[in-house]
């Protein structure tokens, strides 16, 4: 006989975890299935960073208070405990191809000397065990090493299946199973999307890395010469483990053997020590229309266009949550009582953010040849508005560039031509090189 509960929760990671715990801690009956031994444990590729008040994301202007150990969500009224390390750094830089000239988003000298926090890298198992612990206070039912394979309605709710053939039922279910959702598609939720494409990346945290204004985050493209990989796209951000080391986000083996070794970049590095490596692949849709379906509510990565950053996850689980807790305690068992849910998922993520504009910014320095990156870096000398937010991140660069745009007609015309003619469909064209058409199972 299936195990009955108010909410059961499918996935053990920022989202699922503090969907659970919030609606134990508000006397709901909760059960949380995970396919990990423990739900701490990270081996996806991840950042581990939270993008702070500086720029708003998801319409939340998040800090952390130091003296009382919490993630403050000041405009969504909650905050989550948090006792590990963290990192703070100050600016993005893009880095040109030659090393030397660069595009500052944030004024560094200034956020450094205590203007403001740019974001911060932190230690993410240490925040999903706390919030596992705080779960397992408020009486949530945790099954782990649990692999979902089917859920399905009943008359007594969202029956959840594992590969045992164990069955849980909840009046609800919340689905917080990242951005390759099972639920998702088991559900038919994937047909009312865009499927985009399947990709692969690549993180290694490294030590050995020397440069100038390092507490920030620096990306680019490095050009090989004399091999055959052409530019090659990085991402460096502070390792919260050492201050020694940096996670760096580059595709592959081969392509950072060539970076730290034979690049215009590899001057930063010295006796490069990797010590860890970590791998994803996501398949990208578009978002869904609501993150709702037959009892069942979508959080986090789940029925969103990528990777919702640990803020979003939290937001959306803690929200979702409340949700189900009103829903149950009104009498309202349905999409009418998580209608609070649905529609500030809805006004705060795809109203708020068009998902095409963050397919621009990896897009875009890409397309460029490498003496037009190089020109391009070099003429843009003013600071430009501080943003982490991946969605504003485009629009910001582009007026940067605006003050320029007539000397770049006169001295580059074919990079004015580039820029003229830039668009979200011509970066998602831009994108089939690099990645795969996956095979979606509807």
């Amino acid at each position: 006989m299936a195990k009955q509960y108010d909410l059961v929760v499918v996935g053990g990671g920022t989202s699922g975890l503090e969907a659970a715990k919030t609606a134990a801690e508000n006397g709901l009956k909760v059960a949380l299935l995970e396919r990990k031994s423990h739900p701490a444990r990270v081996y996806r590729a991840c950042a581990q960073m939270f993008l702070m008040n500086m720029d708003s994301f998801y319409n939340e202007r998040m800090y952390f208070s130091r003296e009382k150990q919490k993630w403050v969500f000041p405009v969504n009224n909650f905050s989550v405990t948090y006792t590990g390390g963290y990192r703070e750094f100050y600016a993005t830089h893009f880095i040109a191809p030659n090393a030397e000239d660069r595009i500052e988003i944030g004024d560094y000298e200034k956020n450094a000397s205590g203007a403001g926090i740019a974001a911060v890298v932190f230690d993410k198992e240490a925040l999903l065990n706390g919030l596992y612990e705080e779960g397992l206070k408020a009486g949530v039912a945790f099954f782990l090493e649990r692999n979902v394979i089917d859920v399905r309605n009943t008359a007594g709710g969202v029956e959840v299946i594992t590969s045992s053939g164990e069955k849980l039922v909840g009046t609800f279910c919340i689905a917080a199973d990242g951005i390759n959702s099972r639920v998702a598609r088991r559900t038919g939720l994937n047909r009312d999307r865009v499927f985009l494409f399947t990709s692969g990346s690549v993180s290694y945290y490294i030590t050995g890395v020397h440069f100038d204004r390092s507490e920030m985050i620096c990306m680019g493209n490095a050009f090989d010469h004399e091999g055959n990989l052409g530019a090659v796209h990085f991402c460096m951000l502070p390792s919260v483990y050492r201050n020694d080391e940096y996670w760096l986000y580059i595709a592959g083996d081969e392509k950072l053997n060539f970076f730290i070794n034979r690049s215009a970049f590899s001057k930063w590095f010295k006796n490069v020590e990797v010590t860890h490596k970590r791998c994803a692949v996501i398949n990208a849709w578009s978002p869904a229309p609501e993150p709702f379906k037959n009892n069942i509510l979508f959080v986090g990565d789940s029925c969103w266009f990528a990777e919702a950053e640990n803020t979003g996850a939290l937001l959306s689980g803690h929200k979702a949550a409340h949700a189900v807790c009103k829903a149950l305690h009104t009498g309202q068992p349905n999409r009418d009582g998580v209608l609070d849910y649905i529609t500030w998922w809805k006004r705060n993520w795809p109203e708020t953010h068009d998902y095409k504009d963050f397919l621009c910014y990896p897009v875009f320095f890409r397309i460029f040849t490498e003496d037009e990156l190089n020109y391009l870096h070099n003429i843009i000398t003013q600071k430009l508005f501080w943003s982490l937010n991946p969605f504003n991140l485009y629009g910001h660069i582009m007026r940067g560039i605006q003050p320029h745009l007539e000397r770049i007609k006169k001295e580059r015309p074919t990079l004015a031509e580039k820029l003229a003619t830039f668009t979200p469909e011509r970066a998602i064209a831009a994108m089939k090189p690099a990645t795969r058409l996956g095979f979606p199972a509807y």
